[in-house]
């Protein structure tokens, strides 16, 4: 006689690379891209800060520098709303980041 065994796969296979689930892979690495972006951007900044320090009075090196601190207003202008994007995606569809692994992820 031939008998079935139910096999609890989470339970043999319990961390996705330490992580739960996949759903939490991406929370982490959409986090880590927004402070991966925010550490950029502050070197980015001091880059065209030091660039203008040094310009000397000279007007390409001065507008270049002008042109990099720019820039480096804009990225966080981008970072800040793609921040806010994400957390109001989430608030929008009721999402709680820390539970979304967990048998009721929505509430």
């Amino acid at each position: 006689m031939q008998t079935t065994e139910t096999v609890d796969i989470g339970a043999k296979v319990s961390d996705f690379f330490g992580f739960k689930c996949i759903t939490e892979l991406v929370f982490r690495v959409v986090d880590a891209a927004i402070i991966g972006a925010g550490i950029l951007l502050l070197v980015y900044l001091v880059y065209g800060g030091v660039e203008w320090l040094t310009s000397g009075g000279d007007k390409a090196k001065l507008e270049s520098a002008r042109a990099k601190l720019t820039n480096a207003l804009i990225g966080v202008a981008i970072i800040a709303a793609s921040y806010a994007i994400w957390i109001v995606a989430l608030t929008f569809f009721g999402i709680n980041a820390p539970d979304i692994c967990s048998a009721n992820p929505l509430g």
